[in-house]
């Protein structure tokens, strides 16, 4: 049985950094990985999912702008654009396995099961190793109804050779609600079905302006109903209604751990992910977990990740040295408009106990949006009593750049009189920073 220094399990972003960081170290190193190399973000998720709302985009700003004078009409080919998407994503796998094997890295593909505390066996074949990082990610969850094996999940849509007429999404989240409006502007009609709230995490001003605009371009939202049998092509609903066509199963995902076998491994895990100290250690000392399958307080999203594989591999190459910072997340979600938010929102600081006043402003009569027609732009912003942003949250085309500001403001404790004197070029999204706080 050949012995490593250090196993990853998965190979996604918190399993490329840290086995960047480990080979720099010289350590002896093996990538195990149950699909296709490369992680969820660039071949199964945002960046092909990004690249697809490039499209939808710009069909929402050819929109706008037609009450300010631009005629015509535009059309998406989705085959035009599946191609495109396809030679980006299919190379991942090429471009990972290539640069790791020419480092030194040994690949295993193949589902992993841990059979003691320091070895696994992949379809029969044994490795052990000193160490592991598990970063295995997450999968989508099953649709717990009968027929729900016959949804397509977010991996699917990326498969699709054409576009059905209509398409059912169940969820509230932001796959949901990306792909909604994604497909809506591909011409798909589209269903959005809610069970209770739709992002739950956003500020709720913020998120009834968005679903304001889904329905406002023809999706048809529907909530307090959920799905409870998919017998071929048709969906029954909680209230007796059906739907026809294929249907979307966006109701979340849940952490890949649950065939490593990881009570033969002495680590402990619950639904929420894999347990992990400061450090990103498991109840096994010689095992860490980072990325999404981690059950840390980051947020699951792609930046994070990469941040948690760095981290555990300098833990687990100098000791238990760097603990998680405990920074705000930023984050977007790409639907059009777009939404966006970082740090707190109101029902949080008032959990909290923390005292706060907040800023509304209609951005749409701002010279940015109104120069564009968007008229969903809006913020909210919460400051301190000391004058510290706490939280910013977003609607309008411009978010996604300007939530980046509102979190380097934030991690940087710069005070919005602070804020106030800085210069930013005219005119800009930036340029209104100053009027938001």
């Amino acid at each position: 049985m050949k012995r490593y220094d250090v196993i990853i399990l998965g190979s996604g972003s918190a399993a490329s950094q840290a086995a960047n960081l480990l080979r720099d170290a010289g350590k002896q190193i093996a990538i195990v990985e149950n699909w296709t190399f490369g992680g969820t973000c660039p071949q199964r998720g945002c960046d092909p999912k990004k690249m697809l709302a490039e499209g939808s985009e710009l069909m929402a700003r050819v929109d706008q702008m037609k009450a300010l004078g631009v005629n015509g009409d535009i059309t998406l080919d989705w085959v035009t654009f599946k191609r495109r998407v396809d030679e980006y994503r299919f190379a991942v796998p090429t471009t990972k396995t290539h640069n790791w094997k020419e480092h030194g890295i040994d690949l295993f593909e193949g589902e992993p099961h841990f059979i003691d505390e320091d070895s696994i066996v992949i379809d029969g074949h044994e490795i052990s190793a000193h160490h592991f990082i598990i970063a295995t990610g997450l999968i989508p969850r099953p649709l717990e109804i009968p027929g729900g094996e016959l949804a397509l999940t977010s991996n699917d849509i990326f498969d699709l050779e054409t576009l059905p007429p209509h398409l059912s999404i169940v969820g509230a989240g932001y796959i949901a609600f990306e792909f909604a409006h994604i497909l809506r502007r591909f011409g798909c009609e589209v269903t959005l079905l809610i069970r209770s709230q739709a992002l739950k995490a956003f500020d709720r001003n913020v998120v009834k302006r968005l679903v304001e605009e889904t329905e406002r371009i023809g999706i048809d939202v529907r909530t307090g109903v959920e799905p409870v049998e998919l017998n071929g092509d048709v969906l029954t609903l909680s209230d007796d209604s059906t739907l026809h066509g294929l249907v979307l199963n966006a109701s979340g995902r849940i952490p890949s751990i649950e065939r490593l076998n990881l009570e033969a491994a002495g680590v402990k895990a619950d639904q929420s992910g894999i347990w992990v100290n400061a450090y990103l250690q498991t109840s096994n000392p010689n095992i860490y977990a980072a990325g999404d399958v981690s059950a840390s307080d980051n947020p699951a999203l792609t930046p994070f990740a990469g941040q948690e594989g760095r981290i555990a591999a300098l833990n687990l190459i100098r000791g238990n040295t760097r603990p998680l910072p405990e920074r705000p997340a930023p984050t977007v979600v790409f639907t059009s408009p777009p939404i966006a938010k970082v740090g707190l929102t109101i029902e949080e600081a008032e959990a909290n106990g923390i005292a706060f006043e907040y800023k509304d402003n209609d951005l749409s009569h701002f010279l940015t949006y109104e120069r564009i027609h968007d008229e969903t732009a809006f913020s909210r912003v919460l400051l301190s009593h000391d004058g510290h942003v706490l939280g910013a949250h977003l609607i309008g085309q411009h978010a996604p750049e300007l939530i980046n500001l509102f979190s380097l403001i934030i991690q940087n404790n710069i005070s919005h009189q602070h804020v106030k004197h800085l210069q930013f070029a005219y005119p800009t999204s930036a340029s209104d920073l100053s009027y938001l706080i």
